[in-house]
């Protein structure tokens, strides 16, 4: 961790701390506890590793072994400097409105007012909208959560002769990760993402020792591409897997020095690097074991009758079941936050208990109604990421900017345009061909 730091210091005095303006947001900013360098990089690291570094053998098999450590490698660099466009433009807001940190959503909002005339009579709109996207996101990943724990505790289940219906799976969990839903206080869930995270590196440990037990042949068809449909598909995977705007975001505000989490040699970009050489070296060499029969999450492949690959199953089921709550956590935090101003104080009890309970039920009934993981995560990768992670960045950018800021040729403006044609693309291209595959999932 001390060359991280060392890094970052040395780009500090390079471009000469902090900015000449009187106000710096981050000095202004009220966090009780906020967190160090190396607690922001290991909070950053565990984030990322859970469903969606398993279903990256799936999105290699795709596109086929060096079209994807090309697509994994540009796709992750260019949603990463998206997202420090986003902060950059927070950052620029917050000085402007003299304020220590201000929401995504209010950020937006904020942009549009200021920017061009042309896109003003969209900020009420953008506002509500980034919101809703946000919850649609978190409710996405809970609705994957619920499928991954299902379908690896029921394979486990079914080599012992409990043969139930996945559905039947589904059913049996809703209620315990509705009652963890009730938890009010976070610090309470703390144990249990503590050993969410320690199961979590055991069973990549496992899943590492079925990668490279055997001997592996390199075959050619192993490195083309399957067909152009297959594109969309694997960017709705790696985004899913590369991106969680809202962690990043809280992290970036949460962190004890804030200039040291952007930059060249910032913490994100360090902890992203990292992110993505573990997600090519378990695409590839997944795809590489298990061929074109791999599956959805590559615990699904793990042999069904070996002790190993069962405790790995059951171990990733535990640690997704763990952090359920904490996911499903940050869209009650929005919803709530709105609604409670509309309910009277002494209603106020039974309607956050119900809400929580709600927020748990939308998304057990969207798995219950199509239980099929692969698809899912490239459509929730394809609708939220382009919009939080490409689309939105780029046109609060092109606000922040406006009128005469653009720089020489009005290079900036160029840049926000085409990042958000780019996640319009994503978007439209990623929805429309997982959309295919989950009404093609639901004829079989």
């Amino acid at each position: 961790m001390f060359i991280y730091e060392f890094m970052a210091g040395i780009v500090d005095t390079i471009t000469g701390g902090e900015d000449e303006e009187s106000f710096d947001p981050h000095t202004h900013r009220k966090v009780e506890k906020p967190t160090s360098y190396s607690d922001t990089m290991i909070h950053l690291l565990k984030g990322s590793v859970g469903a969606g570094v398993l279903a990256m053998p799936d999105a290699v098999s795709r596109m086929g072994i060096l079209f994807s450590i090309v697509g994994i490698v540009l796709i992750g660099s260019f949603a990463t400097y998206c997202i420090q466009l986003l902060i950059a433009a927070q950052y620029h807001l917050c000085k402007r409105c003299r304020r220590g940190y201000m929401a995504y959503p209010k950020s937006m909002r904020l942009a549009l007012e200021g920017g061009p005339p042309c896109l003003r009579w969209a900020a009420p709109t953008l506002y509500y909208f980034v919101d809703a996207t946000l919850i649609l996101w978190q409710l996405g990943i809970c609705c994957i959560y619920f499928v991954f724990a299902a379908e690896n505790i029921k394979q486990v289940c079914d080599f012992y002769g409990q043969e139930i219906s996945l559905r039947m799976h589904l059913c049996i969990l809703l209620g315990p990760l509705a009652i963890l839903s009730l938890v009010k206080d976070l610090k309470l869930m703390t144990p249990l993402s503590s050993i969410s995270n320690i199961v979590t590196i055991l069973g990549l440990l496992l899943v590492f020792f079925y990668l490279i037990e055997d001997d592996v042949t390199l075959e050619d068809e192993k490195l083309q591409i399957k067909s152009l449909q297959e594109i969309p598909i694997f960017i709705g995977i790696t985004l899913f897997a590369l991106e969680a705007v809202g962690v990043v975001l809280a992290l970036e505000y949460n962190m004890e020095d804030p200039k040291r989490f952007v930059g060249l040699f910032g913490l994100f970009n360090i902890g992203m690097l990292i992110i993505m050489s573990l997600y090519m070296v378990v695409g590839v060499f997944g795809y590489l074991k298990y061929g074109d029969s791999i599956k959805a999450s590559l615990t699904l492949n793990l042999p069904q009758e070996q002790k190993k690959a069962q405790v790995a199953k059951v171990i990733f089921a535990v640690a997704i079941f763990l952090t359920f709550p904490l996911q499903n956590f940050v869209a009650y935090n929005i919803v709530w936050r709105k609604l409670k101003k509309c309910i009277r104080p002494t209603r106020q009890c039974v309607c956050d208990y119900l809400l929580r309970v709600l927020l748990v039920v939308i998304p057990w009934l969207l798995a219950v109604a199509m239980p099929h993981l692969g698809p899912f995560i490239a459509l929730f990768g394809a609708l939220c990421l382009s919009l939080l992670a490409l689309v939105f960045p780029g046109v609060m950018d092109v606000c922040v900017w406006y009128p005469d800021s653009y720089g020489p040729c009005r290079y900036r403006l160029l840049r926000d345009v085409t990042i958000v044609l780019v996640g319009l693309g994503c978007l439209t291209a990623g929805c429309y061909t997982s959309l295919l595959e989950i009404i093609a999932a639901g004829h079989e």
